[in-house]
């Protein structure tokens, strides 16, 4: 039977044909790994790309690595950063300890082996650089094509419980259903052990997947609602926040959408969530950003006092985004004529100047629509 292959025409460019020249008075056995791998199969351009390198021992890969001037990123785990590239010997870790740093590691000259210790089957292909020959030993093409998350190795898998946050970021990314069996192995880790770093890590990808309403189920199913987010949650409350996240998302390209959304229907403490997450400084916008179930046409001109609506996370419907238009304000902050100025030559000061000011500006606004209507 012949070997599946691909060509790698399309991949070639300077950097990468330095590499592999490079590569290639040493060894025959290198390979494009990972993430890269799964992207191309789904016909997605990735800038991070992964090479495992075998039959070179680790000095002289040193030495290898020192002559193109890559930086170690991880002696430890005997991988160096060169351009975009993560070139690295494959190997086996073992859990010693609790956190993810404690591993023992070693060198694997097996390729089957060492793909063994990747997390899910789609993540475990393996494209020779030199002859664009596949290694699919765990059936990720097969996963691919049916858009199923499976794990490929339950021991492997359940020492590391970010495992389980990567893999509802994977379903989210890519549209994918998560095996059976693997969602059990998922559901039955705890993630205790992690750090909040490494949380918001992979929620910050989870915020820019295109399925963010696949995420939230998934959250739910595996019972981490109320571990992540400090709260409990109906499955009715699920259902509806997942329509309005599959909806919005059509019309709001924003990573704050999600937690805009969650945050506000359920009326959580957004400040408490969000240093929950170790989100606090980058979507502080979410805690101030306006929010209503139902918006009327004033609250719209309410909100383009400060924005155009096209900035705002609440313009997330065909329905808002016509009456924006009509309004006027959708590219355009509404215009008001009513200045402070005007109010503190009134007389008004400290506090109540803005409290006039509002207070003046929603007159105007109402005002507006009347004539509006006319």
């Amino acid at each position: 039977m012949q070997p599946l292959k691909i060509d790698l025409k399309n991949y070639h460019n300077q950097n990468f044909l330095y590499i592999k020249d490079i590569l290639s008075k040493y060894t025959n056995r290198a390979y494009f790994v990972g993430g890269f791998v799964r992207d191309i199969f789904l016909g997605i351009t990735s800038k991070d790309i992964d090479i495992e390198v075998y039959d070179i021992n680790p000095f002289e890969f040193d030495e290898i690595m020192k002559s193109i001037s890559a930086k170690g990123v991880g002696k430890k785990y005997f991988v160096y950063k060169y351009k975009n590239y993560d070139i690295s010997l494959p190997r086996t870790e073992t859990k010693t300890g609790v956190g993810h740093k404690a591993f023992e590691v070693e060198i694997c000259n097996d390729e089957e082996l060492a793909s063994k210790r990747r997390d899910f089957t789609i993540n475990s292909i393996m494209i020779n650089i030199f002859s664009g020959e596949i290694l699919d030993f765990y059936g990720g093409l097969e996963d691919l094509k049916l858009k199923r998350l499976k794990v490929v190795n339950k021991d492997s898998f359940i020492e590391d419980s970010l495992r389980v946050l990567r893999g509802v970021g994977f379903a989210s990314r890519f549209d994918l259903i998560i095996d059976e069996e693997s969602f059990k192995i998922m559901k039955n880790m705890s993630l205790d052990d992690l750090s909040i770093d490494r949380i918001s890590g992979e929620f910050k990808k989870i915020f820019k997947a295109k399925y963010q309403d696949k995420a939230l189920k998934i959250l739910y199913e595996l019972d981490l609602i109320e571990f992540l987010f400090l709260t409990k949650i109906e499955k009715k409350e699920v259902a509806k926040i997942s329509t309005i996240l599959k909806e919005g998302l059509r019309y709001i390209k924003n990573e704050m959408f999600f937690l805009y959304i969650f945050l506000n229907y359920l009326n959580l403490d957004k400040e408490k969530v969000l240093k929950r997450l170790s989100l606090n400084t980058v979507y502080k916008r979410v805690i101030d950003e306006p929010y209503f179930d139902n918006p009327s046409d004033f609250d719209l001109l309410k909100v383009s006092l400060a924005t155009p609506l096209k900035n705002w996370l609440g313009l997330y419907s065909d329905e808002l985004i016509k009456r924006a238009k009509s309004l006027g304000v959708y590219e355009y902050k509404f215009k008001s004529k009513v200045t402070a100025k005007d109010v503190i030559q009134d007389g008004f000061s400290g506090p109540d100047i803005s409290k006039e000011l509002n207070k003046r500006r929603e007159c105007e606004l109402k005002t507006f629509l009347k004539n509006k209507d006319r």
